[in-house]
């Protein structure tokens, strides 16, 4: 597991600071690496995390993310290369109450509760995982191993035909 890369966050975001780098996933949490839709541990995971202060007084966090990974295809389960480029615009708020009131007022608001420190390698992990795709496929699928699975194992609805017209 990787060592937490912390910042103050009202340093980072008052003097608008950024944070590039480089972090291999294989070295990230265990969450992360042991993913079910992961075909693969190996890869490196760019970032670069921006703060600042909005028109509104309000201190955000802005986070960028790029690299490849290769998820499991769900048509064919077969590893697939999935490009990750994912950006956020995280807009911290002094309460749960506040963030509350301010994702209730705008629907596509990412918000989180201040913290005086965050982990930048647990703010990336976190992107990671909610940048993931639900059913990642091919764009021009082989089904053969689905349709040969599906045919060794013959049609469920097939057998019980069989068994329901031998009574």
């Amino acid at each position: 597991m990787l060592d937490p890369i912390l910042i103050d966050t009202a340093t980072f975001t008052h003097e608008q600071q950024q944070r590039c780098g480089q972090l291999q996933l294989q070295a990230l949490d265990r969450r992360v690496w042991s993913h079910e839709l992961l075909a693969q541990r190996d890869g490196n995971i760019q970032y670069k995390i921006s703060g600042g202060i909005d028109r509104w007084q309000c201190p955000f966090i802005d986070i960028s993310i790029e690299g490849e990974l290769q998820l499991v295809c769900q048509r064919c389960l077969q590893a697939v290369s999935w490009a990750l480029n994912d950006q956020s615009h995280i807009v911290l708020f002094a309460s749960e109450q506040l963030l509350d009131e301010a994702m209730a007022a705008d629907g596509s608001l990412e918000g989180a509760v201040w913290s005086a420190e965050y982990d930048l390698a647990a703010l990336v992990e976190d992107q990671i995982l909610m940048a993931i795709p639900v059913a990642p496929r091919h764009e021009d699928c082989d089904h053969t191993l689905a349709i040969q699975t599906n045919q060794d194992s013959g049609n469920p609805f097939a057998r019980l035909a069989g068994l329901k017209s031998g009574h």
